[in-house]
């Protein structure tokens, strides 16, 4: 997850390792002209901001109360924004939804807020989601980075649950999904609002993802499962075994069929590995335990049974928590908006999002040999590799 050197840079390039990105400039260009247009506003009034987001404690209690001056249109605004940062951008998806969320309550913080947010997608409005595949399927592993803030809202208290969904090899990185959420409850402690999101990530990214990569893994996977753990559909011979009910006096077989209920799907072979990872070690021990006495109450606020929580985390064979430090916390920005300049540089630059790159373009003119510092070719046989007729260069210029 750390990023590369230029020398590992250009080692992908050699080993064709599959590099792309996904970009969503236009989308970003009409995000802005959108605003400029209804809040009567010009290019040039949009400053160079190092975040997208402004922390509420620096703004004046009376903004929370005066209505905002696009309140009116502010709808057309923010949601055009906000397909981008669901779709590619997840740098300032926690500033559009913290926007979405005022918009019928609009007040001039909130004109604070989408200025800095619109400012920062025009400078930026270039960058791209960047990801690489050089592995095996069977060795790529799902990791989900889980987090969450502690009453940061400055109104009702309510912390944030953020989490992002990766691909992640030796020679991969790909982000899958991501979302941020705001909690229905207070929390009383960072560990409850960790636990929630915790159980809101698996819940609705890490679980059906394992099941997706399971048969992914099953159907292009070099290494084919065998016929016994395959998902089939249908019980193997053992399985059939362990299924039947038992021989028993046929007085009473009648009442063991009563409550006998046959399996209606066999779960493909667990093969994909579902890696959380989680900053806050106490959510970490609790999970490893099983059972939390001080969170009795989370069922009662949040409607969150825990048991089921760490009942799925200790029983899955292909499931593990591991703990990692905030500094390389992927969610850590879709949970607050509290960020320096350099913290902030290191999270995109963690996330892999940056200004657009440009493709290679196919070599002119090929050498017959390797190139002398005058500029003639050097005498001796042939090191170039040749390119093939028709091969495309699909790896992107890492500079």
């Amino acid at each position: 997850l750390h990023v590369r050197s230029r020398r590992q840079r250009q080692m992908c390039i050699r080993d064709r390792i599959i590099t792309y990105q996904y970009t969503m400039c236009g989308h970003c260009e009409q995000t802005v002209q959108t605003y400029c247009t209804l809040a009567n506003k010009k290019p040039s009034d949009l400053k160079q901001v190092a975040t997208p987001c402004i922390d509420d404690h620096q703004l004046a209690p009376e903004d929370f109360e005066t209505k905002g001056a696009v309140a009116a249109v502010a709808s057309k605004i923010v949601l055009k924004g906000l397909y981008v940062g669901r779709t590619a951008r997840m740098d300032f998806l926690w500033s559009v939804n913290t926007l979405a969320r005022e918009v019928t309550k609009w007040n001039v913080a909130c004109d604070k807020r989408l200025h800095r947010m619109i400012s920062y997608i025009h400078h930026t409005k270039n960058w791209s989601q960047k990801c690489w595949v050089g592995d095996k399927i069977e060795d790529i592993k799902v990791m989900l980075f889980v987090d969450a803030s502690f009453a940061g809202e400055l109104k009702g208290s309510k912390s944030t649950s953020g989490a992002v969904m990766c691909l992640v090899g030796p020679y991969t990185f790909v982000p899958l999904t991501h979302f941020a959420k705001k909690q229905g409850a207070v929390s009383h402690s960072s560990t409850e609002a960790e636990v929630i999101s915790l159980d809101a990530a698996l819940r609705m990214l890490g679980l059906p993802m394992l099941t997706l990569w399971d048969l992914v893994i099953e159907v292009l996977g070099d290494r084919k499962v065998t016929s016994s753990g395959a998902s089939t559909g249908r019980p193997n011979a053992e399985q059939a075994k362990k299924i039947q009910p038992k021989v028993v006096d046929p007085i009473y077989s009648v009442f063991d069929n009563i409550d006998y209920v046959p399996y209606g799907m066999i779960l493909p072979a667990a093969k994909a590995i579902l890696l959380i990872m989680e900053d806050n070690e106490a959510v970490i021990k609790m999970t490893n335990k099983g059972r939390s006495p001080t969170l009795r109450h989370v069922a009662r606020v949040f409607r969150v049974d825990l048991d089921g929580l760490f009942e799925r985390i200790r029983s899955e064979p292909n499931l593990f928590i591991k703990y990692i430090n905030t500094k390389y916390q992927l969610a850590d920005h879709l949970t607050k908006g509290s960020f320096t300049a350099v913290e902030w540089k290191r999270l995109m630059e963690l996330s892999q999002l940056g200004p657009k790159e440009k493709a290679l373009k196919a070599p002119t003119k090929i050498l017959k040999g390797p190139t002398a510092p005058t500029g003639e070719p050097m005498k001796g046989p042939s090191t170039a590799k040749k390119i093939k007729k028709g091969e495309r260069f699909s790896i992107l210029a890492l500079n």
